[in-house]
């Protein structure tokens, strides 16, 4: 008769019974060596076990991890003695077992006893040379802030399988209030680094500048995201920004490009940038508003101000957005009284197919992701997704001179569709708790690990697979020393 009695974060799991899996164990998967030292998959676990003696038809090895319980399972053949369990979070204890089944439907088994390990933090790397600011590769000449990168299928005719930037020029240009587009000379290739790392300007002649004088709507344009509409819906690209108004209040908007998928030319009217009063307020770039704030019609109670807006789909199923109910955006707010007490903060809102939702409280708060800056969302396949952020209440290594941004440390959580409701939906209930965030790691050139005040200054950041696949993970980052002007660069994942 079998045991059950072993209790790990709050499963039962039995012990091996007798003809179980026997010598389970878990290690680590190398995924490169940097400045002389090994640095492990953040995503993936080896497992060995020896057969336990009975009948085999083929193994099931399950790993279910501690934050919120889900799982990730693999099959092996029954001649198999090891296994890579893939697809798991970074820095995350999972417990594995092994389970070997005597026929195809695994209806008759025995399983091993589990055994724990954890995953490593990700490692990023910037690219460049040396430990400083200084020595970092540009993306683009004039890339500043407002940083957001964007993906283009294999249907995307002329830009087909590119990526391009939208962003801020540096201070000192006449473009500077602005979101221009920097964009890349071939199809985006591993074998080619330059394709997807080095952009060309096309500042002047594309994207949004800020009217001067201001108009009825916009005062000011700021951070944006390029969002590539697929072709049965347009094909073309849809750039959400958030932008001042003359009420020195930001919310977010939207418009759609005119030249399909190039995302040059928002501008209905004459060809080129939207610059003046009259194009936003009557003319060929009139926005949308995307996430009104309170006072405004249909505005969002509560919300004094929404900007820094990023919007989540599953990239890795389609890098092309299909205008599906479901999606969700994450957005800043800042000091919510009688909601919360940080200054910085983010916003959820869910498309419903024709509008933007954000996402209530029964208290009559929104919900929140709380003292949580520049938030990031990555698809990570399926219903699972990544939310990066700073957090800007910790201020080791802030220059107490400097009026520059600074946004603390970076941290880490996760997301399953499946917890909650429809699982191809991410509801703000399938985010695990900001309780216990994973630490991210961002390493100089030369390998050294950025300190404090270096991580704090890393502002603006976009996540991407250039190529579709997360074998290769680049950040298109906005960073400064505390002193410089933010510059626009990039860094890689060195241990996916």
């Amino acid at each position: 008769m079998r045991l059950f009695a072993a209790i790990l974060a709050g499963l039962l799991i039995p012990l091996p019974a007798s003809g179980s899996p026997q010598n389970v164990s878990l290690s680590k998967v190398a995924a490169t060596t940097v400045a002389g030292r090994q640095v492990n998959s953040s995503t993936r676990l080896l497992v060995t076990w020896t057969g336990g003696g009975d009948p085999t038809d083929h193994y099931e090895i399950v790993g279910v991890e501690t934050a919120q319980g889900t799982q990730v399972s693999v099959s092996a053949v029954a001649s198999a003695t090891s296994a890579t369990l893939t697809g798991l979070k970074a820095q995350t204890t999972y417990a594995v077992t092994v389970k070997a089944c005597a026929n195809a439907a695994c209806s008759v088994s025995s399983t091993s006893g589990a055994v724990s390990a954890e995953t490593d933090r990700e490692e990023w790397q910037f690219q460049g040379t040396g430990n400083t600011v200084s020595g970092l590769t540009t993306a683009v000449s004039d890339g500043n802030a407002r940083l957001s990168a964007t993906r283009f299928g294999p249907d995307a005719g002329a830009m087909a399988n590119r990526v391009q930037l939208y962003y801020g020029p540096l201070p000192g240009s006449s473009r500077l209030a602005s979101l221009v587009v920097g964009v890349a000379s071939a199809e985006a290739s591993a074998a080619n680094p330059d394709s997807y790392l080095s952009f060309t300007s096309r500042a002047g002649s594309s994207g949004l500048m800020s009217p001067s004088p201001a108009g009825a709507l916009i005062s000011a344009v700021a951070t944006g995201q390029g969002v590539p509409v697929a072709r049965e819906r347009g094909g073309f690209v849809r750039l959400f920004f958030e932008a001042t108004g003359p009420d020195s209040k930001t919310r977010v908007f939207s418009i759609d490009s005119k030249d399909g998928y190039y995302g040059l030319d928002f501008n209905s009217g004459a060809a080129g940038t939207c610059s003046t009063a009259a194009d936003y307020d009557s003319g060929g770039c009139v926005p949308s508003v995307a996430i009104a704030i309170e006072g405004d019609t249909n505005g969002n109670n509560k919300i004094t101000n929404a900007r820094q807006q990023k919007v989540g789909w599953p990239t890795l199923t389609s890098p092309h957005w299909d205008l599906s109910a479901g999606t969700f955006m994450v957005f800043t707010v800042d000091r919510l009284t009688g909601c919360t007490s940080y200054n910085t903060n983010h916003g959820y809102a869910v498309w419903d197919g024709a509008a933007w939702n954000v996402q209530y409280r029964t208290d009559g708060c929104p919900k929140l992701f709380t003292s949580a800056q520049a938030a990031f969302p990555f698809h990570s396949g399926g219903g699972k997704y990544r939310l990066y952020y700073g957090d800007p209440s910790v201020t080791d290594g802030k220059v107490s001179s400097s009026p520059l941004p600074f946004l603390g440390p970076k941290k880490l959580i996760y997301a399953d569709a499946a917890m909650t409701g429809d699982a191809n939906v991410v509801d703000f209930e399938d985010w695990e708790s900001q309780s216990l965030p994973r630490d991210v790691v961002f390493l100089w050139p030369n390998g050294d690990t950025m300190n404090a005040q270096a991580e704090g200054y890393i502002d603006d950041y976009h996540f991407l697979t250039p190529t579709g696949s997360l074998d290769l993970q680049v950040m298109y980052v906005t960073i400064t020393d505390g002193a410089i002007a933010p510059i626009s660069v990039t860094a890689i994942l060195l241990n996916p």
